[in-house]
């Protein structure tokens, strides 16, 4: 599950990166109003509160696709709201949007290797093995399982967990990765603990139910061990003005537009801690994260 294809278009829809889908709010029916702001109210649609602050109030920014991007005036998440309820969402993880994938495999386990290999580096002496023991990396979101197979190469054990059933099934056919499954990563019961990495690359602003998922990702962390995670960053300095022009803002997608300091703030609320934040020179956020006591 990631974040450059188009899947509104391949589904018949107009393409959110299209600047023609994007609209000014205009009067409608309205859920919340702080400060003159709107957002539509539609009746199946999920409004909720912000997973960094637990505030209820959220300025209007503006709306494309015909949903709703605001605000939170508390701590200044950006995010999608109402938005559509989790099942349309889901739809949409479907087998054209693992093809967007699947057909660029040598280029996707190339970038696995690097980014497999930089947390080996972190990791010191040792890399993939704890003694003769391999170490065990989760990759969350795991499309085709091309992080899974980098780092089953580089002597983990690896595992994987992702949504979407052609993705799953391409990696376990092709890649001939065993530990890959289909579902939620809280529907997987893994055992506590049992983690020394966890990579979540474009992931965690997929995710419906944000702290759910961060305390799910904080049980599974080993003492010592750490979480690779990518997001697009609101903060870069290079995030176009206006904000609506970005093109990483995509409707159904991208439901939360993070900075250093929300994602800190979230990861706080779930005993985790921001370790390293790597430069980036596109506008995306890059962090190792732990345990904020070890």
């Amino acid at each position: 599950m990631s974040k450059r294809r188009c899947r509104h278009r391949a589904r018949g829809r107009r393409c959110v990166d299209d600047p023609g889908s994007l609209r000014v709010a205009q009067a409608a029916p309205v859920t919340a109003t702080t400060g003159g702001a709107q957002a539509t109210a539609r009746t199946d649609w999920e409004h909720i509160d912000c997973p960094v602050c637990d505030g209820t109030r959220f300025e209007h920014l503006f709306d494309k696709d015909d949903e709703p991007f605001v605000r939170c005036s508390g701590c200044g998440l950006v995010l999608i709201n109402p938005r559509p309820p989790f099942t349309t969402i889901r739809a949409g993880y479907d087998a054209a949007y693992s093809a967007g994938y699947t057909r660029k495999a040598d280029k996707k386990l190339a970038r696995a290797r690097r980014r497999v290999a930089r947390v080996r580096r972190h990791q010191g002496h040792g890399g993939g093995r704890r003694g003769g023991t391999p170490r065990r990396w989760l990759d969350v979101g795991c499309s085709a399982g091309f992080v899974v197979k980098a780092a089953a190469d580089a002597g983990y054990e690896a595992h994987g967990v992702d949504i979407e059933t052609d993705g799953i099934a391409w990696g376990r056919e092709r890649l001939g990765l065993a530990n890959l499954r289909e579902g939620l990563l809280d529907e997987q019961a893994y055992p506590a603990a049992s983690f020394d990495v966890i990579s979540l690359y474009d992931v965690i602003e997929h995710v419906p139910d944000l702290n759910a998922f961060v305390a799910e990702l904080a049980r599974l962390l080993a003492p010592a061990g750490v979480i690779d995670l990518g997001t697009p960053d609101l903060g870069h300095w290079r995030v176009p003005r206006p904000l609506e022009r970005w093109e990483e803002l995509k409707p159904s997608e991208h439901l939360y537009y993070f900075d250093r300091t929300t994602l800190a703030r979230l990861l706080a609320r779930h005993g985790l801690v921001v370790e390293r934040v790597r430069f980036a020179l596109k506008p995306g956020l890059k962090v190792l994260v732990r345990h904020a006591a070890r």
